[in-house]
């Protein structure tokens, strides 16, 4: 057939690679019987807003019957089906409760949605700046004094925006900060994208809306057996919910797949009959591995033990990172070629697994085997561990620096001047540099990292990442 796309498809299909990335259902390896559904019907269940299937956009039948079902389950005082992906959602939440000009204060390694809220909105925005982990060089938390100062500093807020868990599976004590903001009439809007499955298990850190945020967004295809672009907004008491629900019509598309609706049904469905008992499985299957791999040089995991440092305050058992002596870019190639093994992502320094209710154990075994026949083969590479964390400087609002006249200059002759790009890593989608931000040697020379280890760098114009826009006369 002459279809690159569906071709390229089946080539990875056939390649029968070990699934430690989203979606969280793992090519339905549990057999869940709502999924089997939707398989055997899937073209039939391709329909449109014909009379009996409701409107995602007013509804009122059975995607409002959807709705509340989640809501109870996640603890909620209203939730929203999202096929638009997490990014909607994060529109929605974000542009629902500000008007142009508000200020937001974003926690820094959010990802590039938020800040492209931000520039839909044309709203002033302050940070708080990670802290990031030594050796893993990594952003893992914020400390909590770092982020009242910064509060306390703009008490005129609109809202915060933060980011729990990271990418990585880490948290912060998000409960002391949203007591904080609400002392001072802040809003608390969280990123929750990777923490779909928390209200499922106590073993598990607690939910953002059960802490008390005001809104939360959860991506269900993330960890939870749903598919690809799946997600859930959720609002908790006490919130204006009008300005959400427009935005929600703005942002979601007016076509809403009733296939990706029914994968949201099935995966509440699936963890509310179910979920404790199989994140306890999944829980137990990460936690044999991670003893039989502790203590080899080549391996350091990301576990409890770090609770505490860099301001750690819990972290997601389900989610495996690995720093390696190899290097994180050689040992995801080395297993998906040798192994058969695709990990969610891997950075210069670790490798990040996705588990999931969706895992079997014989994935785990696989995963061991891999690493332990590995661990005396490869040379050690060597790596300058020096702590990669960057300072930025924001002169103007993403929105002006967009705006303004712009001219491409030389990466490595940027420095001092103002960018006009968003420059974004990906995975995991956190920007190192935004329009509006002053260009540094440290940024310089972490983009020539990410470079020679062929990380793929989102946003630049130029994909070779050799030059880059800045403000004409910035």
């Amino acid at each position: 057939m002459n279809t690159p796309l569906i071709n390229g498809i089946l080539d990875y299909i056939k390649q029968k690679n070990i699934p430690f990335h989203m979606p969280g259902h793992k090519n339905n390896a549990k057999d869940f019987e709502e999924l089997k559904v939707i398989q055997k019907y899937l073209f039939d269940m391709d329909l449109t807003e014909v009379d009996g299937l409701d409107n995602l956009h007013s509804p009122e039948g059975i995607i409002k019957e959807t709705q509340e079902k989640i809501s109870k389950c996640l603890g909620s005082e209203e939730s929203f089906i999202l096929v638009n992906g997490s990014t909607a959602g994060i529109y929605s939440m974000i542009l629902g409760v500000t008007k142009p000009k508000d200020k937001i204060i974003i926690q820094r390694n959010s990802h590039r949605s938020v800040y492209s809220a931000a520039f839909l909105g044309d709203l002033e925005v302050e940070y708080i700046n990670p802290k990031v982990l030594d050796g893993f060089n990594i952003p893992v938390s914020i400390d909590l004094d770092e982020a009242f100062k910064v509060i306390e500093k703009n008490k005129d807020a609109k809202a915060v925006v933060l980011t729990y868990p990271t990418y990585y599976g880490t948290c912060f004590d998000l409960e002391s900060l949203i007591n904080h903001a609400h002392k001072h009439g802040i809003l608390v809007l969280v990123d929750e994208a990777h923490g779909a499955h928390f209200p499922f298990n106590n073993k598990l850190p607690k939910s953002a809306i059960s802490l008390g945020a005001d809104v939360s967004v959860n991506s269900f295809h993330k960890t939870l057996p749903s598919l690809t672009q799946t997600a859930v907004l959720n609002v908790n008491k006490g919130v204006d919910v009008e300005g959400i629900k427009y935005m929600l019509r703005m942002f979601q598309s007016t076509s809403p797949s009733y296939v990706l609706m029914a994968s949201v049904d099935a995966a509440i469905n699936i963890m509310e009959r179910e979920g404790e008992k199989l994140l306890d499985e999944v829980i137990y299957y990460i936690d044999e591995f991670k003893k039989d791999i502790k203590g080899f040089d080549s391996y350091n995991i990301l576990d409890e033990n770090f609770i505490g440092k860099s301001f750690i305050y819990d972290l997601d058992k389900t989610r495996i990172v690995i720093n390696t002596s190899f290097g994180g870019k050689v040992l995801d190639s080395i297993l998906r070629k040798n192994y058969n093994i695709q990990v969610e992502m891997s950075d210069i320094f670790n490798i990040v697994l996705i588990g999931s209710v969706g895992d079997k154990k014989e994935f785990y075994d696989r995963l061991k085997f891999a690493l332990l026949d590995l661990k005396d083969k490869m040379p050690k590479t060597v790596f300058d561990y020096k702590n990669y964390s960057v300072s930025y400087k924001k002169v103007l609002s993403l929105r002006e620096a967009y705006y303004l006249p712009k001219k491409k200059v030389k990466l490595r002759e940027a420095k001092g001047l103002v960018s006009a790009e968003m420059v974004v890593p990906y995975p995991p989608g956190i920007p190192i540099l935004i329009p509006g931000e002053i260009i540094t040697d440290e940024i310089i020379e972490l983009l020539d990292i990410y470079r020679a280890n062929n990380i793929t760098l989102n946003g630049l114009s130029d994909s070779n990442a050799e030059y880059i826009f800045v403000v004409n006369g910035g």
